[in-house]
């Protein structure tokens, strides 16, 4: 039986300036909106760009546009990777929202904030989110991502993701960790297989101030519910490098990383490299 557990070696700040736009894309869905992480920072360039007028433009279109502006880009930078992820963002209630095969439960917002959650449906069952929350949701092959920002008694605003196909590390392209109105969505990642009985995981983190971030080993697609390992560490405002020894007896197997930053955070991923390399 292989056994698998963790140890941090190091957490250094390389430098406390950061810098939160070089490398990053611009969404393609909405392209007049600017480069950013949090949808909050979007929303009142929408709110500008298209008021509201209470007939076709109503409040929480603006809220969706804002999620779809910043996850939409997210999306385009980990594809690059050569992976799947997708996103979307929108009214649950009408006309409802789908990502994958994923799908918002169509209940009104007055439902939803009697049970104090909505629901996603996915292949493997429902998931809930509570309202003005987020929720993660690992099972079998299924790797899905919620957050609910607005929840009025008609409408409501569901703004989801799905990672069909993990990018492999090494990972030298930068990939944000976009926010909807400051609650961050995490990553994962694809760390192959070592026959060595140590794989160590060096990690560039950009953050706009002091953290915790979880990092996670998943199990790979069709078990991505068995937790291998967890932790945590801290890092400072600027450009930081977290190294990690996962340790496995006999060997590493191939595992999925999860990265988790702290809500209310501005967080890129510039780079993992693993030693032995592929």
């Amino acid at each position: 039986m292989i056994t698998v557990s963790v140890r941090l070696q190091s957490v250094t700040l390389k430098r406390p300036e950061f810098d939160l736009k070089t490398g990053l894309f611009r969404s393609p869905l909405l392209p007049w909106t600017p480069v950013a992480i949090d949808s909050s920072a979007v929303l009142e360039f929408i709110r500008e760009e298209a008021p509201e007028d209470g007939r076709e433009v109503v409040a929480w279109m603006h809220v969706a546009a804002s999620d779809n502006s910043v996850f939409d880009a997210m999306a385009q930078e980990y594809n690059r990777l050569g992976s799947e992820l997708l996103s979307a963002s929108g009214d649950a209630y009408i006309p409802g929202v789908r990502c994958g095969n994923l799908r918002a439960v169509s209940v009104t917002g007055s439902v939803v904030r009697e049970q104090g959650y909505g629901e996603v449906e996915t292949p493997r069952g429902r998931f809930r989110v509570p309202v003005g929350g987020k929720a993660t949701f690992a099972s079998g092959d299924i790797l899905a991502w919620a957050a609910m920002p607005l929840c009025d008694l008609i409408q409501w605003v569901l703004t989801l993701l799905q990672w069909r196909d993990l990018a492999s590390a090494p990972v030298s392209e930068r990939v944000r960790f976009a926010s909807s109105g400051g609650r961050v969505a995490p990553n994962f990642f694809h760390i192959p297989q070592t026959m060595a009985p140590i794989r160590t995981l060096r990690i560039g983190l950009t953050s706009d101030k002091w953290q915790t971030v979880t990092i996670r080993g998943r199990g790979v697609k069709g078990s991505y519910e068995r937790v291998l390992f967890e932790d945590s560490f801290e890092i400072d405002a600027g450009e930081s490098e977290v190294v990690y020894n996962v340790i496995g007896f006999p060997f590493v197997p191939a595992f999925t990383l999860e990265l988790q930053p702290s809500d209310n955070t501005q967080t890129v991923l510039d780079y993992i490299d693993i030693l032995p390399p592929v």
